[in-house]
């Protein structure tokens, strides 16, 4: 009987779980933020600036890692992709209240912390 074959381009559900607690870490961070441009104390071009900013830097961080990839055009690609997403979504937490850093340092730490957890106890329990 043949064995069933596995779609190679496929991702593990365990992958899901590890995106999913990565947005959180993100939402969590990114709520000081939202609430002083809701309440007017930073303006929405400040925080387009400030994307725009974090893009660009941590595009090119990304791009300068991805160089090290084994294949280095599609590093290069890929590095550029993932750290102008990174930058775009990350850079306006610059813009956070003075007031919020102590709770920002400690989500970091702890999203860090849980990502971490997660993907050691997946990483554990695969065959």
């Amino acid at each position: 009987m043949p064995e069933p074959s596995h779609d190679r381009r496929s991702f593990p559900l365990s992958a899901l779980f590890i995106l999913m607690a990565a947005c959180s870490v993100v939402a969590a961070l990114m709520a000081p933020l939202s609430r002083a441009i809701g309440e007017g104390k930073v303006a929405v071009s400040e925080a387009a600036v400030a994307s725009a900013c974090g893009a660009g830097l941590v595009m090119l961080l990304g791009a300068v890692i991805g160089l090290y990839h084994h294949r280095p055009a599609r590093g290069l690609g890929w590095g550029i992709v993932t750290g102008g997403g990174i930058g775009m979504v990350m850079g306006p937490v610059v813009l956070s209240p003075q007031s919020a850093f102590p709770s920002l340092l400690t989500m970091s730490i702890g999203g860090a912390a849980a990502l971490l957890a997660v993907s050691t106890l997946f990483r554990g329990t695969r065959r």
